[in-house]
């Protein structure tokens, strides 16, 4: 009897150990998964001929983006079915600063900020 219930403790416990190790080769091949489709889309994005230099919503699904092809501005008319070419701009007429042109951020950037807004840091008032 005592025998039984000694080798159905250790099964259990093997059973335990095998349903660990699965759950962590499952997380880890998720994380690379995860961050092979990451830099797919980080490739698909880092045009070099089109960059979206501003944009305004004006309605419902309804915008107009200032889009550089090249070395040219185009001021685009974008709806839920259609997008259309409203006009060229010239550089000139254009003021673009650093704040207009600026890259998505990170992944890492946005979870920082969410863990400060979520679990807010105690400082010591003296």
């Amino acid at each position: 009897m005592y025998l039984n219930s000694t080798l159905n403790t250790l099964d259990n416990i093997f059973q335990l150990i095998m349903l660990v190790i699965v759950f962590l080769v499952i997380m880890v091949v998720a994380y690379f998964v995860t961050r092979w489709i990451g830099n797919m889309g980080n490739g698909q994005m880092n045009n070099k001929n089109i960059k979206v230099i501003e944009g305004c919503r004006v309605g419902q699904n309804k915008f107009v983006e200032i889009v550089k092809v090249g070395g040219r501005y185009f001021v685009l008319g974008i709806g839920k079915d259609e997008v259309s070419c409203l006009g060229e701009v010239k550089e000139e007429e254009l003021v673009i600063t650093e704040d207009t042109v600026k890259p998505l951020p990170d992944f890492n950037h946005i979870l920082t900020k969410m863990k400060e807004k979520t679990f807010p840091t105690k400082k010591n008032n003296k």
